[in-house]
């Protein structure tokens, strides 16, 4: 009988396990009715559950009053709401927003992770936000740390409690939103039971936006969101849905906001959109 070696058989089982986590991008870790995933969007779908193995490149997608929760090869977190479509690729590490909602947790490693849409591209190193794309329009927006992202060849940089929305043939805007109110009703927090990474630096904003109010330096934006300009707040309309998983809302139900104060330039500085 012809022998084989002990250190052949471990360096065979080390090549096919490398191989497996090489070609597996995500973990389904939470899955709400409508589930699905397949290797592009135009081939047949499977359902997908808890325990769930999404290999490298392969798109979820959430049907109507559905949601989901995995944890990627970089050990991000990424929930989705509802009628959403994304694919994670491990070789170039990249989130691809197709459409719907999806917040995101991405530890602070130092490794760069990229998320795009059509329009955005975005850098993200280790922070918590949220992306939503309806139709040709995009929201990013930031619970803690800071992004940078890439339009029309132009970089722009927003930080925690800053949204930047971006429609057709307008320049990018930049707003103001309310942290503790965006983490106690977006259903992207509230209806999943699991911890965030970034727990400690999402607990520490809360903090430091609270004691920002207190002191008189912001008024919570109720409107929801109030417009960053050089000049200070600009109220602006409700923007359905950034929050909602999918799910359309026109605010947050709170009491209209009394005109704020301006802002001290070093907390919101100008953004350099126009």
């Amino acid at each position: 009988m012809k022998k084989i070696s002990l250190t052949c058989v471990l360096a065979s089982l080390l090549v096919a396990t490398s191989q497996s986590y090489a070609d597996s991008a995500a973990k389904v870790t939470e899955a709400v009715n409508k589930v699905e995933h397949g290797a592009t969007l135009s081939t047949d779908t499977t359902p997908a559950k808890v325990g769930t193995v999404l290999h490298n490149g392969e798109y979820l997608k959430t049907g109507a009053q559905s949601r989901a929760e995995l944890l990627l090869a970089n050990q991000t977190v990424t929930r989705v709401g509802a009628n959403t479509i994304f694919n994670y690729s491990v070789a170039d590490n990249t989130i691809d927003l197709q459409s719907g909602t999806m917040l995101f947790s991405k530890p602070k490693d130092g490794a760069t992770m990229t998320i795009k849409t059509a329009a955005v591209t975005a850098a993200v190193t280790g922070t918590t936000g949220f992306v939503q794309k309806n139709g040709d329009s995009t929201l990013v927006g930031l619970v803690e740390g800071s992004v940078t992202m890439t339009i029309g060849g132009q970089d722009y940089t927003i930080t925690a409690g800053e949204i930047l929305k971006l429609t057709p043939g307008k320049p990018p805007q930049i707003f103001a939103f309310n942290v503790p109110l965006f983490l106690s009703t977006s259903p992207l927090i509230t209806k999943f039971p699991h911890d965030l990474p970034n727990e400690g630096p999402i607990k520490d904003e809360v903090v430091e936006y609270n004691d920002l109010v207190g002191r008189g330096f912001i008024q919570p934006p109720a409107d929801p969101f109030y417009l960053v300009t050089p000049a200070g707040y600009v109220p602006t309309l409700p923007l359905p849905g950034f929050d909602s998983a999918g799910q359309g809302h026109d605010g947050f139900n709170t009491p209209p906001p009394q005109p704020p104060p301006k802002p001290p330039c070093d907390y919101y500085p100008p953004p350099n959109a126009g």
